[in-house]
């Protein structure tokens, strides 16, 4: 169990982690850092037609993530500190990634036509944040990371919302493929980073738990 003492320092951890992810994210995602951003997509990402809708879940990415966070720092500070080592483990690989196979998606449109409410949003969302760096979908992995830990976190024991956490989860991923920010394949290739995380975080804390009850 985290102290108080404790707290303090290991926020600051979290938010400089924080800050050096956003620096790296958004300095790979305006700047090819070697060599030129490769189109990478396959058949079924050109059959598939952009689906406006899908941009709401997409953005429910961002308070799903930072829903996690308040909810684990409010309520259970160990939880907090487990779901950031997995998003360090499934994410610093994906950095290595970036750099040595960049990748772009060329059959995102510059703009789509529309003066509704989610044309202006996906028009919003393709001028600030480009389809280059896509694979894997750091979106995808982190939208993963937020339901593992909500599945393992002993105070939400209620299954709806677990099942709830679970749909969330399930439209942002299919959703970065049905706007055209992603390819398919960016979201199947999330899937080993996020066993990655998974695997360093909540199986070994798992295991670690079950050795000490043994003694």
């Amino acid at each position: 169990m985290v102290t108080g003492g404790e707290r303090l320092p290991s926020t600051l951890q979290i938010l400089i982690y924080s800050l050096i992810h956003c620096v790296i994210y958004f300095t790979t995602n305006r700047i090819c850092l070697l060599g030129e951003w490769q189109p990478f997509y396959c058949r079924l990402d050109e059959i598939i037609p952009i689906v406006k809708w899908f941009v709401i879940p997409y953005c429910m990415w961002f308070p799903q993530i930072a829903g996690t966070l308040i909810w684990f720092f409010i309520r259970d500070y160990d939880s907090l500190r487990r779901f950031m080592k997995y998003i360090m483990i499934s994410t610093i690989p994906v950095y290595f990634v970036f750099i040595f196979f960049p990748t772009c998606m060329p059959l995102r449109p510059s703009a789509v036509e529309g003066e509704d409410v989610l044309s202006i949003l996906l028009n919003l969302i393709f001028a600030a944040d480009n389809s280059t760096y896509i694979f894997p979908s750091l979106h995808v992995i982190w939208s993963v990371g937020s339901l593992i830990a909500l599945w393992n976190d002993s105070l939400l024991s209620r299954h709806s919302a677990k099942t709830a956490a679970t749909i969330l989860t399930t439209l942002v991923c299919v959703s970065t493929f049905m706007i055209k920010q992603h390819s398919i394949l960016d979201t199947i290739g999330a899937i080993p980073f996020c066993l990655l995380g998974w695997f360093f975080t909540y199986r070994a804390a798992a295991r670690k738990s079950a050795t000490v009850s043994s003694d």
